[in-house]
């Protein structure tokens, strides 16, 4: 007989996320699938936004019409759903799961209910992300609820990854049990490069050469704060030679303010980020909460000079004066005077970019993240 050709481990990608809606957790997957395939067999299990068809690696589930969070319709509690979710885990080895939102917390539980090895990545904080949605007298109290709920969930897993390692405190002293592993982000900086001439980018996507472009790249919610930036570009001098460029989607109150501006331009979700971002000339991430930033790590990868919320891991990799600029949360005053000082000493801004660029190719990989994030996944099917 011949030798028995390799059986790889099959590994069920879950997430409340999917196309169309392209945020930083959707290009983790897009990358993960990339550079693993070879060492798993791997199928998807994800909301069904468009009229997505099942494949034999692709299980879309119906989505909820009344349940919309930061613009994204969470899983439907259907019979076909839960049919679907339990038939998949259980014909899986490992789940590897993205969350912060029902389906993932579903999948943690039900991982473990039918015995499968269970490996989350900590994309977002879920209790910062909806405590933002309620009245302040209610979101501290709540806060502490969704802290304590989410914890619950994650102590199914077998190890739940988390982007930067001085996360792990506060999550121990919030009450995980499980193993915490260390596991950055990464980002493809040949493909998230400076541009040869950043006036013809503007060109490309329909902004006149001469403007200065101001940016955001992301999801567009309350967490994200990017009424902030709005309010902050709007008390700069010379709006005239200004565009404010908002990349991507999501709640429609604020797409609604957004778009009403005169010198803002839309795009909702787009395939190539990198294009717009190389059309920008600063960068800026208002965001309430963070834990890594994919969109802010790319913003730098391009040579962007980079202004951000002192937020998550954000406050680590982001230097000020030498690769960035911090404001505080919600001052909308001060991200003007930082703004205005970027657009008055383009040398100052253009020193920040290339430090900016010269961080990220230094210290983020997608090969470096995606290996170390493999070598955990089979550390957890050998246990």
């Amino acid at each position: 007989m011949g030798r028995q050709s390799h059986i790889k481990p099959k590994l069920l990608l879950i997430a409340d996320t999917y196309e169309p809606k392209v945020d930083g957790t959707f290009m983790f997957m897009k990358e993960f699938m990339k550079r693993s395939s070879d060492q798993f067999d791997i199928s998807i299990l994800v909301p069904k936004y468009n009229n997505q068809k099942d494949t034999s690696h692709k299980h879309f589930l119906d989505v909820s019409k009344r349940f919309v969070l930061s613009g994204y319709s969470n899983v439907a509690l259907s019979y076909s759903n839960m049919r679907k979710i339990i038939c998949s885990i259980k014909e899986t080895d490992i789940l590897f799961i993205q969350g912060p939102a029902f389906l993932s917390y579903l999948s943690m539980f039900l991982g473990r209910r039918y015995h499968k090895k269970v490996v989350s990545y900590l994309h977002v904080l879920g209790w910062e992300l909806y405590e933002k949605f309620l009245p302040v007298r209610y979101s501290s109290l709540f806060e502490r609820f969704a802290r304590r709920i989410a914890m619950w969930f994650y102590n199914f897993n077998d190890i739940v990854c988390i982007p930067y390692k001085t996360i792990k405190q506060e999550l121990v002293g919030s009450g995980l049990h499980c193993r915490a592993e260390p596991a950055a982000l990464g980002v493809d900086i040949k493909r998230f490069s400076p541009p040869t001439s950043r006036k013809q980018s503007k060109k490309s996507i329909g902004i006149a050469e001469h403007k200065q472009v101001i940016g955001y790249c992301g999801r567009v919610s309350k967490e994200k704060s990017v009424l902030t930036l709005l309010e902050g570009f709007q008390k700069l001098k010379n709006q005239e030679n200004l565009v404010l460029l908002i990349v991507g989607d999501g709640d429609k109150t604020i797409m609604d303010e957004l778009r009403s501006q005169e010198n803002c331009v839309c795009t909702g979700f787009v395939h190539e980020p990198e294009k717009y971002l190389q059309a920008m000339d600063i960068f800026v991430m208002p965001s309430l909460t963070e834990t890594t930033s994919l969109a802010t790590l790319e913003a730098m990868a391009t040579a962007l000079p980079v202004l951000s919320t002192k937020v998550g891991f954000i406050a680590e990799y982001l230097q000020k004066g030498l690769n960035g600029e911090f404001f505080p949360r919600e001052n909308s005053t001060m991200l003007a005077v930082k703004l205005e000082k970027l657009l008055r000493e383009p040398l100052y801004a253009g020193s920040l970019g290339h430090n900016a660029r010269r961080k990220v190719a230094y210290s983020f990989s997608w090969d470096r993240s995606i290996n170390r994030i493999n070598r955990i996944l089979k550390k957890v099917l050998s246990e």
